[in-house]
């Protein structure tokens, strides 16, 4: 017979996985490029080139990696990168090559610790209310792509809110 599965506490730590290592190492060789990227980029492009890193990680961090997320080891060493982000922020402040008219290319960099912290909210009503994690929704109405769980009606609106604030806040933040 088989055991039933023991559902993890909201809070756990586990050893990351070689490929999450690998992940973080590549992200902050892609983050150090960022900071310096008025050595690689030209006004227009790095512009584009800032936007689509902190806008892209925010959304890639809710759909690809919900799953690591959910540990806190994982989820600290990305609060981490949110921190850096801030500080990537407060370093572009004030560079005329990333003003855009109505703001910064670099506003979108202020959001990754709100959606982050949003992530770990939704998670938990998702356990409230479901007694399960949340999954991501997978294009064509199928289980996720990860754990090949089956959606529920909770998971589409859980997803609805995290995207519609992710464009939301990052509408907010290259305009004011």
């Amino acid at each position: 017979m088989k055991k039933a599965k023991i559902p993890k506490p909201f809070i756990y730590y586990e050893e990351l996985k070689y490929w999450e290592k690998t992940i973080f190492v590549i992200y902050a060789i892609i983050t150090l490029c960022i900071a310096f990227s008025r050595l690689f980029f030209s006004e227009g492009v790095r512009q584009a080139v800032i936007f689509m890193y902190a806008t892209l990680t925010q959304a890639f961090l809710y759909i690809f990696l919900y799953v690591s997320l959910r540990n806190f080891r994982s989820y600290l060493i990305w609060l981490c990168f949110g921190a850096i982000h801030i500080m990537l922020y407060l370093y572009f402040k004030g560079d005329y090559d990333l003003e855009l008219p109505n703001g910064t290319a670099s506003g979108p960099l202020l959001n990754t610790i709100p959606l982050l912290l949003l992530f770990q909210l939704l998670r938990f009503l998702s356990r409230e209310f479901q007694k399960r994690d949340f999954v991501v929704p997978s294009k064509g109405g199928g289980p996720d792509l990860i754990e090949n769980k089956e959606l529920t009606a909770a998971d589409y609106i859980l997803f609805t809110i995290y995207m519609a604030s992710l464009c939301g806040l990052n509408f907010l933040s290259v305009h004011y």
